[in-house]
């Protein structure tokens, strides 16, 4: 006999047990446990429609597996389930079943699969296009249980989910929503204090409570405001380490310069980044790394004092056949990077939350590049990315973006990639 048991929260006994609506959506908080109950939730329909296939679909290859594998993993070895995963093909199969959990992802069109039942995890970080692609492939006519259940945290207004699942609901779907205090039992002390002092009022209603609230207008950096985030007086701080926010473009070259303040150093008492000088290099192919490096000496910004926070695709980019990265090392400079760049909604939120709360401060005329960029760069409420139709706009926001990633990250997200010291 197989056994599955586990302590389920209130949300998580709700979405587990109601196997008859067709659709079955849930938003919540971070850490309310909606992956694991998706785990429990595919595992019942698997029993239910024994010998059907069924199909998992999550946003990305990479969040599969650091996210839902673990968690089958997991869940299925410490009940000593005896079970198969292909590890290129990417499917499980469960002892009580001779049909397959076929996993899929939203980077390719879900196209050819008949299952009988599907579970999608963050569905609110795929496009429209392919839920209703899921929702063609769910179509096995012997299949007694047809369910798409669904779990992911609000993305803000703007996002199709608000619209189809809130504004006009479907007849046949039911919407639940979570808080992240809902599993509180179940998580660490620290996670939700860091959630709630770190996170912004908006910020807390969605990512805490599950609930759907405006949080980009059409600006990407919302919470900027030049009373809060510029001071006039900023200036570097002799004997104090250099920040060169660095994105790679021939034209423009756009670095920003600036400190990180210690909490010890700091009113807030907490870690803050201020910005006290610009670089722009222009003219086309004259403005490349090599110039880069000699406008950075020649203000005194040399390798002894300064670390180099560069856009990850620095590594790939060449210079007169060397990546930046390689140029910069080779000129004697520190390099913090990571070996990709997180996707624009996790920039997008991790700036607006230290923005929020007053822990960048620059100096609004020498700093002018990002200023502007904070004020004017929009965003395209479709894709969630910022609007790059301006030749002029994002180019400091956008090394700002990489270096708050690695020193500010946003709590209760994972990493997309691990940062990396080059010297």
């Amino acid at each position: 006999m197989i056994s599955l048991s586990w302590k389920r929260n209130k949300p998580q006994k709700e979405f587990d047990d109601d196997v008859k609506t067709s659709q079955l959506v849930w938003f919540a908080g971070y850490g309310t446990g909606k992956s694991t109950a998706l785990a429990f939730k595919s595992f019942r329909l698997s029993y239910l429609n024994q010998h059907i296939n069924g199909g998992l679909v999550c946003p990305s290859l990479a969040s599969f597996k650091k996210d839902m594998l673990p968690i089958y993993e997991e869940i299925l070895e410490r009940h000593n389930i005896k079970y198969r995963y292909h590890r290129s093909e990417y499917w499980f199969q469960f002892p009580w079943s001779k049909g397959k959990l076929y996993v899929a992802t939203a980077e390719k069109d879900i196209k050819g699969p008949n299952w009988g039942y599907a579970l999608i995890n963050e569905f609110s970080l795929i496009s429209r296009d392919k839920y209703k692609q899921v929702l063609g492939r769910v179509r096995i006519k012997k299949s007694k249980y047809p369910q798409i259940a669904m779990a992911g945290t609000p993305e803000g207004l703007a996002n199709w989910t608000y619209e189809d699942f809130v504004e006009k609901l479907p007849s046949n779907c039911k919407v639940m929503y979570g808080s992240t205090y809902d599993n509180k039992d179940n998580l660490h002390e620290t996670f939700l204090r860091n959630l709630t002092e770190n996170y912004d009022p908006l910020m807390q209603q969605a990512f805490l409570y599950g609930q759907h609230v405006n949080l980009i207008g059409n600006r990407f950096y919302y919470s900027f405001d030049s009373k809060v985030n510029c001071d006039e007086f900023i200036k570097q701080i002799p004997g104090l380490p250099i920040c060169a926010l660095v994105d790679f473009n021939v034209d423009p070259f756009c670095i920003t310069l600036g400190h990180i303040i210690e909490p010890n150093m700091s009113k807030s008492r907490q870690k803050m980044f201020i910005a006290f000088d610009q670089i722009e290099l222009t003219g086309g192919e004259g403005a490349n790394t090599y110039q880069a490096i000699e406008a950075l000496k020649s203000r005194g910004y040399g390798p002894d004092i300064t670390t180099i926070y560069p856009d990850p695709a620095g590594n790939s980019r060449s210079t007169k056949g060397k990546s930046d990265i390689q140029i910069f090392k080779e000129a004697g400079y520190e390099i913090k990077a990571k070996s990709s760049a997180p996707n624009f909604r996790k920039r997008q939120l991790s700036t607006n939350n230290i923005l929020a709360k007053g822990l960048v401060v620059i100096h609004p005329v020498k700093c002018k590049g990002l200023k502007k960029d904070f004020e004017s760069v929009t965003q395209n409420t479709v894709s969630m990315e910022k609007e790059k139709d301006n030749p002029r706009l994002t180019h400091f926001s956008d090394g700002f973006d990489y270096f708050v990633d690695i020193e500010f990250p946003l709590s209760g997200q994972k990493p997309d990639s691990n940062s990396v010291k080059y010297r």
